[in-house]
């Protein structure tokens, strides 16, 4: 059987139940970052893009997408 060592030589190697468990914990730390990620709406953008773009509209660009909004709504 060949022997392992780390990558660096004064690193210690893991054992298999402590790749585990760090494994675990990454899966764990993905899966929060998931829950706490930004709403997206259809275009799959986060929905701080959509709001941001709002605020660069005129007052009449904004009129007309409530039109199409209310127009969709009523669908």
């Amino acid at each position: 059987m060949k022997r392992k060592s780390a990558h660096e030589p004064k690193a210690k190697v893991m054992s298999a139940a402590e790749a585990w468990e760090d494994a675990q914990e990454v899966a764990q730390i993905m899966r929060r970052n998931v829950l706490s990620a930004e709403p997206t709406v259809g275009l799959r953008i986060p929905l701080s893009v959509f709001l941001s773009a709002l605020d660069d509209l005129s007052r009449e660009e904004l009129v007309i997408l409530r039109k199409r909004v209310n127009a969709r709504l009523a669908a």
